[in-house]
């Protein structure tokens, strides 16, 4: 995985399918650095030791963070319950998370360039053809649902959920489903987006 900087978390019972049967890829949108000198160089050798792998592992031994109650909003949503820290860690040993852009940001909200995204497309092409998955649930439904790599892409059909047009296709080659959810840092309501995920899960 050439254009693949910030590798894949893989959980150890994805290729399985773990506890949903399916392998599932979820793609965030970038990793924060929390403010270096070089934040969003492309491959700074300061992110070295900003790992995805390490981000998951630090979130599954217990540890909280203001980024964390992003992963446990999302995670419930998956499953329709709150969730206990052993649940979330068979959650997560399940399923693969990947960042889309291969910079950080230096904060919560901040857009890469065209560039970086341009790049993130090719990553992203990488890791989905190296996991396989069934099914991609992506955080975001404004830039990643424009740069989503559109080779293959086939529209899914209209799902309108209390007057929303829930964001949907798959790929024709590889069978491959994906869905678009809001980014669960903001505006996430969990028990909502279950209903909205249930038919992909």
């Amino acid at each position: 995985m050439e254009n693949v900087f910030f590798k894949p978390w893989v959980g150890k019972n994805y290729h399985t399918g773990g506890i949903f049967k399916k392998k599932i890829l979820v793609v965030g949108e970038s990793h924060y650095c929390g403010g270096c000198n070089e934040c969003g160089l492309k491959y700074s050798p300061e992110c070295d030791e900003l790992t995805t792998t390490g981000v998951m592992e630090f979130y599954l031994a217990g540890n909280t963070d203001t980024w964390t109650p992003t992963f446990k909003k999302f995670e419930r949503s998956l499953v329709n319950k709150e969730t206990t820290l052993e649940e979330s860690r068979d959650i997560w040993n399940s399923i693969a998370f990947f960042n889309f852009l291969q910079v950080a940001m230096n904060g919560s909200r901040q857009a890469g360039r065209h560039e970086d995204y341009v790049e993130g497309q090719k990553a992203l092409s990488e890791v989905v053809d190296e996991l396989q998955p069934d099914l991609i649930i992506v955080w975001g439904v404004t830039r990643m649902y424009q740069y989503f790599p559109s080779e293959g892409w086939i529209p899914g059909e209209e799902i309108n959920i209390d007057g929303y047009n829930l964001k949907n296709g798959y790929y024709k080659t590889k069978g491959t489903k994906v869905v678009f959810v809001y980014h669960p840092s903001t505006g996430y309501e969990w028990d909502w987006w279950y209903e909205a995920l249930a038919p992909f899960l």
